[in-house]
Parts: C-alpha cells; sequence; structure tokens
C-alpha cells in the first residue's frame, strides 16, 4: 500500500486525496487551518454563517459535480441552477433565452437578438466577434488579452458581456487577461453539452456545499486529517514526519502532494526546487472581496433574481465609487434550505462581489452601501462587514508561465495555479487534483 502526504485541505488538496483513497494509497492530509475547504470555505461574521467568498460554478464543471457526487452529495438539490444572466435591475443585458432543449448556439443568437438595451450595431458586433471565436476553434495566442481578441465589438458589449463574464470568470479585466484561458472556459460552456453553460450558484454554505462531506467521506475510507498543523519545512520522501504536532513519527510517504496556496508552496520548496519555487512566488494574484449587508426594510422582498449585475466603476483609473459588479440574493438561493437556521439568518441577506478589489474593506463597504441605496434603492441597510481574500486568483494575464505538476522525485504540487488549462476556479483546483495523482500513480507504475 502506497502512502501519500497531502498538504492542504482546498478543493484541490481534497480531490488528490478522494483520488488516492480511490486508488487504495494510505493518505494522510495536513492542513493549516482547522477547517477545510481552502479559499471556499464558511466562516464566522458577526455571529452568522456566511462563506470567505460567493462563488459561481457552471454547469461544463464536470469534475466539480463528479467529485460532488463520489462523496455521497446530490448536487441539484445543493446548487441554485439558472441560465447564463447578466441582466441588471432593470432587466437589462444579456441573458441566453428559448428552450433548453435548443442547441445553445441558437440560444445566443435569440439571447443577443433580444438584447433590450443594445443597438443593431452592438448585436451585430458580438455575432461578429462570437463567430470568430468559433471559426478559430475558441483558440488564440497565448499573448494575446481578451480585448485583443474582442476586437470589433463595441463599447457596449464590452462593458455589458464581455467584461461581466471575464470578471466572474477570472477576476481581472478584459485588458489585462489572458485570451486563451478565456476562451477555454468559454467553449467548455457553450460546447459541453445542455445546461453547460448555466450558472450554479451555492444555497448552501461553502464548506456544507462539500468539504464537510469529504470530510467524513475520507475518514470512513481510512484517512488521517490533522487540521491546525502548519507544516515549517517539506519532509521529505522515505523519511518519517517527525514534526512539534505529532507525538510520534507520521509514517514515511511514498510521494508527496502539495496542495497549499503559491506562496506556502513556493516557501516549502525553496530548498529542494528553487527554481520551481521562484516560478511559484513569481506568480502575481488579485484580490476578491464580498460585502454582506442586510435589508431591514419591512416593505424588501428581495430582488427579481439570485444574480443581478451591477453598475461598476471599479476598471476605472480614477476614484473607485462603485467597487460591486454583482449582488447576490441569498434569500432566493437558500429558499427551502434544510438548516431553517440558515434560511432564516439569509431571508434578508445580500452578498455583493467586487472583483479585483483593490480598496480597504472599509472603504469598500462604504462604497458598497453608497452603492445598494442608490442603484438598488434600498433603504434601512445594516453591514454586516466586507470579507476580502487578498490572494483569492493568480493573474492570468496574457503568457502567464505557471509552475508545473513535478516539483522533484516524489514531489508534486497541484492548486489552481499549478499548469493546466483553467483559471482560479473551483474547477480548475478539482481538476488539479485529478490530474495530480495520475502523474503520481504513472510514477508509482514505473519504479
Amino acid at each position: 500500500m502506497k502512502k501519500v502526504l497531502i498538504i492542504g485541505g482546498g478543493w484541490a488538496g481534497l480531490s488528490a486525496a478522494v483520488q488516492a483513497i480511490k486508488s487504495g494509497a494510505k493518505v494522510t492530509l495536513i492542513e493549516a487551518k482547522n477547517e477545510l475547504g481552502g479559499r471556499a470555505r464558511s466562516v464566522n461574521l458577526r455571529g452568522h454563517t456566511v462563506d470567505n467568498g460567493q462563488h459561481i460554478l457552471i454547469g461544463a464543471y464536470r469534475a466539480t459535480l463528479g467529485l460532488m457526487s463520489e462523496v455521497g452529495l446530490t448536487p441539484q438539490t445543493l446548487l441554485h441552477r439558472c441560465r447564463l444572466s447578466l441582466l441588471n435591475n432593470q432587466s437589462q443585458g444579456f441573458e441566453l433565452t428559448g428552450p433548453h432543449w435548443l442547441p445553445l448556439f441558437f440560444q445566443f443568437l435569440l439571447a443577443t437578438l433580444k438584447c433590450q438595451n443594445w443597438t443593431l450595431v452592438d448585436k451585430w458586433s458580438l455575432l461578429q466577434v462570437s463567430a470568430q471565436w468559433f471559426l478559430q476553434g475558441f483558440k488564440c495566442s497565448a499573448t494575446s488579452s481578451v480585448t485583443e481578441i474582442s476586437e470589433g465589438a463595441s463599447s457596449l458589449v464590452m462593458s455589458t458581456f464581455i467584461t461581466p463574464l471575464c470578471l466572474s470568470a477570472l477576476n481581472t479585466p478584459p485588458e489585462s487577461t489572458s485570451g486563451q484561458i478565456f476562451l477555454r472556459v468559454l467553449k467548455d460552456a457553450m460546447l459541453s453539452g445542455a445546461g453547460s453553460s448555466d450558472f450554479l450558484i451555492p444555497r448552501c454554505t461553502l464548506g456544507e456545499l462539500f468539504p464537510q462531506a469529504c470530510e467524513r467521506w475520507l475518514i470512513q475510507r481510512g484517512c488521517v486529517i490533522l487540521k491546525g498543523k502548519r507544516l515549517e519545512q517539506l519532509p521529505t520522501v522515505a523519511t518519517p514526519i517527525e514534526q512539534a504536532f505529532s507525538s510520534d513519527p507520521l509514517e514515511a510517504p511514498d510521494a508527496i502532494i502539495i496542495a497549499c496556496d503559491a506562496t506556502n508552496a513556493a516557501r516549502l520548496t525553496s530548498q529542494l526546487n528553487p527554481s520551481w519555487a521562484t516560478s511559484a512566488q513569481s506568480l502575481e494574484h488579485t484580490q476578491i472581496a464580498t460585502t454582506y449587508i442586510k435589508c431591514n426594510d419591512p416593505t424588501f422582498k428581495g430582488l427579481k433574481r439570485a444574480l443581478t449585475m451591477l453598475r461598476s466603476d471599479s476598471d476605472s483609473s480614477g476614484q473607485i465609487r462603485a467597487p460591486a459588479q454583482f449582488v447576490f440574493d441569498r434569500r432566493l438561493l437558500f429558499t427551502d434550505n434544510p438548516g431553517q437556521s440558515q434560511e432564516n439568518i439569509n431571508k434578508t441577506l445580500l452578498a455583493f462581489v467586487s472583483s479585483y478589489a483593490t480598496l480597504t474593506n472599509d472603504q469598500i463597504s462604504l462604497a458598497v452601501m453608497d452603492q445598494a441605496s442608490k442603484e438598488l434603492g434600498l433603504q434601512s441597510l445594516e453591514l454586516l462587514g466586507t470579507i476580502t481574500e487578498r490572494r483569492a486568483t493568480f493573474f492570468a494575464k496574457p503568457g502567464v508561465v505557471r509552475p508545473t505538476y513535478q516539483v522533484a522525485n516524489g514531489v508534486w504540487a497541484c492548486g489552481d495555479y499549478v499548469q493546466g488549462p483553467y483559471p482560479s476556479t473551483i474547477e480548475g483546483a478539482v481538476l488539479s487534483g485529478i490530474q495530480v495523482f495520475e502523474k503520481v500513480i504513472q510514477s508509482f507504475q514505473m519504479l
């Protein structure tokens, strides 16, 4: 029985752990925090259980949905499914339309033609650009930005369709984002079958969405999970892991998978492979802020839909007054949630997401409160607070070079920042966990 040590209990580490257990390996997983989930986990905010960030999945995330099912969950009951929609509070903007059985190309065509606030010139510009993407097989030069591959799209199409898509998928503005990575996600969303472009929004806390069930599944199958334990140095393969947190040395691993964030991965590997560590350390990161606000106005019956697009000036070079691009009505998401307390907590709770955030938490909170009042017309607002993941995603800029899976003999790495086609998404993390263990298995077979 091969022994595998996994360092990091985020979605990538958990994905790798599931693959290792399925292969018959003996697994030890070490997590620095007291809760699994990494950058997609539940947190406590002023007595409320919320999430460290409001996440959107899409129907094309086959690996994530499959992993949830693997540990005994039913994704369709935990995720709110809706058509791809980028509508504002006045129901203006882009939304896929037509019967679900209709090929996505025709749904996309109908949605473009029905955009209320777009002129014929706007609509034609999007059809031309998207046709070019399709004819090129959703591929482009590695050095091209989203802005460059969108040349010909009108300014309104850029601001109300391409930019929101880019921010939601990659957390960076189109002029600074890799067109190659953007097109890969778009290709999967548009060409992976019925429902692949649908938005899937958690209707439970992120802890309930996967990490808690995965932890139970792993423990039941013999996985040793050590939480709240931070490794100061990387143990070596075939050497017992003697750490201060363990009274007895853990068994010597046959393989080590580093599944923590890029910064800590670089710290742990700096002596083992300085070149790999430099590659991981050199990645730029961006932050995502989620502002939670309660609307205590007794006449407030909720927003029109679970996800609403906002007018944001976060990409401007001047003073930012409206940082949030999206707002989620958690009342609509948590209705009929099995946990009655969660339904009550989220009844009047709105989550405002500011991608590519550059302000402090206090500045974001004040600006978003003003944005909610002016743009949505909300009154009697109560701020719970703003949670910012400072290194939420790596900067998927054109030509970005990502670290490889293998660090050294017997030592591997996985995470949404490691070499692969996807950006910093849950699907990117899950795919990385699956793919790294495939490489570990191959290395075992070569011994």
